[in-house]
């Protein structure tokens, strides 16, 4: 572990301190002190932090350091943690959650054997939530946000990425960035009930043709380069495109991006999630840091990937919904990629806040290990935000970003599913 050099071997800055910990399950990239197993894990922990980061990390009562606040005046605040497992908060890298409407019609339909691309075709899927978000308020969609919000905080999330693309003109989508936006703020007044969840926002303008534009698909092509992502510099952090046959073609996707990459967006890809779309290949190609879905990407194109950096993220909860096959773990893992989980929160594919939920599916349908799941579901999920070297991991210099979970042994998660495990989360910024 990493003292701060201006401070003793034995004085450590603290404004917080965490005991009785059970577990502190740290996911750490380097090994700690006292630590065991692939996942770093310390008995009897405790932790201390300091104006948001953690300043040490160890076994309580070994080697323990005094404590000293920044202040005189300032009292150091301890938190009993009652002998809980603590993780790192998951970060849940790509969802859709700003919208509008629901799609439970649309849901049987598909139960009744409706493919997701005839939905699309029919001007259904994404545009029916275009329709809803459209017509709604800002007061509405930030509202529903919110309430989404806290359902992905009460499970353990403490950081989510946030798409647009359910406005589909320059109007709507600046105004879901602002929304987005919005959702960082941290007065609790305006979030009651929020534990400053980070929200990473990401421009998705180029999720599906809007029906204006259905005839003149290129108009709208170059409404998104030469307008949107101007206009939208600052407002997101990441541009993203669904590059798939129902969607956006390759040439277009590549153009979209490139644009994005000249204005300093980061990107990402929806890449290879209903057909062979080469949206994989083109992450590689453009340096991506992350395509998502990979359904039906190649070997060839995961080579391609692991030598690019990108991270490979899945979504279970869409194989779920659909009913399609869920791709297979192990052979992103084999390949030497990070592999990352996430929910894919949207209303049409995946409605499901719960990173929970997602790990169990990762584990009894992916081929996925324990081990495996949570790291993709912590720092890898942090690796596809391009915010590794910040939250993901218990570890000294790092943001306090953790989850405190109401089991015994970590091993609980995914032996006990169906129920909510988690206890809370403490986030200090």
């Amino acid at each position: 572990m990493v003292l701060d050099p201006s401070q003793s071997a034995h004085t450590i800055r603290a404004d917080t301190v965490i005991r009785n910990i059970g577990q502190l399950v740290t996911v750490a990239q380097e090994p700690l002190p006292g630590a065991s197993g692939p996942l770093q894990v310390i008995d009897h922990a405790l932790v201390s932090i300091s104006q948001g980061r953690i300043t040490w990390i160890g076994r309580e009562g070994e080697e323990e350091p005094q404590f000293q606040s920044a202040t005189t005046e300032e009292d150091i605040a301890i938190i009993d943690a009652e002998g809980a497992v603590i993780t790192p908060g998951f970060v849940d890298s790509h969802t859709h959650l700003v919208f509008a409407g629901d799609r439970a019609q649309e849901f049987h339909l598909r139960r009744a054997g409706t493919s997701y691309g005839e939905l699309l075709a029919r001007g259904q899927g994404i545009l029916t939530t275009m329709n809803a978000t459209r017509s709604a308020d800002e007061e509405t969609l930030l509202g529903l946000a919110q309430e989404r919000l806290r359902s992905l905080s009460g499970h353990g999330t403490t950081t989510v990425e946030i798409k647009t693309g359910y406005g589909l003109n320059p109007e709507s989508e600046e105004q879901c960035l602002h929304i987005i936006n919005k959702l960082n703020a941290t007065d609790t007044n305006t979030l009651p009930a929020l534990n400053e969840v980070r929200v990473v926002p990401t421009f998705l303008g180029a999720h599906s043709v809007p029906p204006e534009y259905r005839e003149r698909r290129e108009a709208y092509v170059e409404l998104v380069i030469e307008e949107m992502l101007p206009r939208f510099v600052g407002l997101a952090r990441f541009c993203d495109v669904f590059c798939e046959r129902e969607a956006f073609t390759l040439d277009e996707s590549q153009r979209i991006l490139t644009r994005a990459k000249e204005l300093g967006y980061l990107l990402k890809l929806h890449a290879d999630q209903l057909s062979p779309s080469g949206g994989s290949r083109l992450a590689a190609e453009l340096g991506a840091v992350s395509a998502d879905h990979l359904d039906h990407a190649s070997d060839e194109d995961l080579e391609a990937m692991r030598e690019a950096g990108v991270v490979a993220t899945l979504l279970p909860g869409c194989s779920y919904t659909l009913r399609s096959p869920y791709p297979t773990a192990r052979r992103f893992l084999d390949h030497g990629l990070h592999v990352a989980l996430a929910t894919d929160f949207n209303p049409g594919t995946s409605y499901c806040e719960n990173m929970q939920m997602i790990l169990d599916l990762a584990m009894s349908s992916m081929g996925m290990s324990l081990e495996e799941a949570l790291t993709a579901a912590t720092i890898n999920g942090a690796r596809a935000l391009a915010l590794q070297d910040e939250i993901g991991s218990i570890e000294v210099g790092k943001q306090c970003e953790l989850a405190l979970w109401s089991i015994q042994d970590y091993h609980e998660i995914g032996y006990h599913f169906g129920t909510n495990l988690v206890r809370t989360t403490l986030v200090k910024r």
